[in-house]
This record gives structure tokens, sequence and C-alpha cells, in this order.
């Protein structure tokens, strides 16, 4: 008498299954997970350059004069630094050119400084959140004056202006990310980030 034994396992047609089931589940999951990650690296981006902008104010006010923000390539990576006097060189002015020891914030060399075009600089919600201000990639440079308000011409620094940072991710995206940061006439410092089809 003869008995079969019960093999266990699983048989080549069930394992290509699940291997078919699990490559179409991540086909749809990636584009997701891509679009999550570059969201919050532009978000981390976008708050350090915030605090950048937030420290060059207080410079500003503690030391009663204008300050400059500068961007420049340090490294290979586009970096935005405040053009201070260093405590080395206490009796210098401020040399429009960066210093190592200067406050800085190196942007991710999958991220740009843009100036809004071809983005959702537009769109209805934006003009609502950005009336007209000084593009940052534009000019170049944001200055605070001695009572920590944006100016447009330094180093008089009488004439009050709002700016605008756009930042956007360069890596191919199903929903392209995009950040911006906004200084009001009052000095009031404000980061965005784009979720289609608003700003918040």
């Amino acid at each position: 008498m003869s008995t079969k034994q019960k093999q266990n396992g699983f048989t080549l047609v069930e394992l290509l299954v699940v291997v078919a089931i699990i490559a179409v589940i991540s086909a749809f999951a990636l584009p997701s997970i891509n679009n999550a990650i570059a969201n919050m690296r532009l978000r981390a981006t976008a708050t350090s350059v915030n605090g950048l902008i937030q420290q060059l104010r207080m410079q500003a006010v503690r030391d009663n004069r204008a300050y400059t923000m500068r961007i420049a390539v340090v490294g290979g990576l586009t970096t935005l630094y405040i053009d201070s006097i260093l405590p080395a060189t206490p009796n210098t002015l401020p040399n429009g050119a960066y210093d190592a020891g200067e406050p800085s914030v190196a942007i991710p060399a999958d991220t740009i400084i843009s100036d809004g075009t071809g983005g959702p600089a537009t769109n209805p919600t934006a003009a609502v959140l950005f009336p007209p201000y000084i593009k940052f990639a534009t000019n170049g440079l944001m200055t605070f004056n001695e009572r920590g308000l944006p100016c447009s011409n330094p180093p008089a620094c009488n004439t009050i202006a709002p700016y605008i940072i756009y930042m956007r991710q360069t890596r191919p995206l199903a929903v392209p990310a995009w950040s911006a940061i906004t200084v009001t006439p009052a000095g009031r410092v404000k980061a965005f980030i784009y979720s289609p089809p608003n700003w918040y």
C-alpha cells in the first residue's frame, strides 16, 4: 500500500502571479511616492530659506543697518547667503561676495530658484496671495533696512518693497513640486507649497 506525501510550498505559477500583482501595485504607487519625497525635500528647503530670511531681518535690526541676502554658487551648489560683517573684520562693510562663515543655505541640486515662469505662479490663487513682488530670481538680492523692513534700493534702503522667491523641483514628476516664500512690505515672511490647484 503506497501513500503520497503532501508537499509544502508554492508552485511556480503562484509565485509568478504574486510577483505580477506586486509589479502592478508598484507601478501605480511609485509616482505618488516620488511626488511625496519631492514635496518633502522642497518643503525642507523652503523652511531653511525662510529661516535665513528671518535671520537677515533680525541681523539688520540688531546691527541698525541694512543687510542683503545674495545668491552665489558655492561648491557647485546654488547658495543663498547673508552678506555680513564678519566678527574677524568688524570695521569693514559687506563686500558683495560669499565669505566663509556668513550665514547661508545651500539649495539641493535638484531644486532651482525660479521667476515662476511656466508654473503655477499665474493661477487665480497665486494672484490673490502674491500681488506684485520683486522676484528674487530676477535681481538676485533681497535687502532689509535697520527697521526690519524689506527695501529695494540699497544702501539708502528708503523704498519699501515686498519680495518673492519661487523654487521648484527639476526632476520629472507626475505633479511638479513648487514652493514660494514671500516677504510682505511689513517684513512678514511666509512659505507656501503648491498642491494643485492651490497654494497652501
